[in-house]
């Protein structure tokens, strides 16, 4: 009777799980580097949140998110990583504006109310007509021009 390797059935176990952690980990490590625009009638919009959703991912997935600067440009991340994956993407923006309240001078504690600055016109991500495709390598984005 011939005599049974069993040297082989761990190494092979162990490169098979090598082999998967690598395709799991490998999502996270293709991000690309994205900059982009976000003017709002002619001038540049500075504390919007631009938020990037791919295409066909349910509403349990993270989108790709960036916080414009006060020269409108922003720079994505996605989760705690620069970038975001190739692919196509639907993309929402809101502008979250202090607004005046009965109670202004009394301090309950917590974050002041706001509203968006554009009124939801660019908030939801069914009805965007702002779509991007990112490609692999660095991505510069032309300026999201805003009525």
């Amino acid at each position: 009777m011939p005599k049974l390797r069993r040297w082989r059935a761990p190494r092979f176990w162990v490169l098979v799980l090598a082999c998967l952690c690598g395709l799991s980990c490998a999502k996270t490590s293709s991000l690309n580097a994205v900059q982009g625009k976000v003017i709002y009638k002619s001038q540049p919009l500075a504390g919007a949140l631009v938020s990037f959703h791919a295409e066909g991912a349910g509403l349990n997935v993270d989108p790709s998110v960036g916080m414009t600067k006060q020269d409108g440009t922003f720079s994505l991340t996605t989760g705690q990583t620069d970038g975001a994956a190739a692919g196509k993407y639907v993309v929402t923006i809101i502008c979250p504006v202090p607004i005046k309240t009965k109670s202004e001078g009394m301090s309950f504690g917590g974050d002041p109310e706001t509203e968006d600055r554009l009124q939801g016109a660019y908030a939801n991500r069914d009805a965007s007509q702002i779509k991007v495709t990112i490609k692999d390598g660095p991505n510069q984005l032309e300026p999201f021009d805003l009525k």
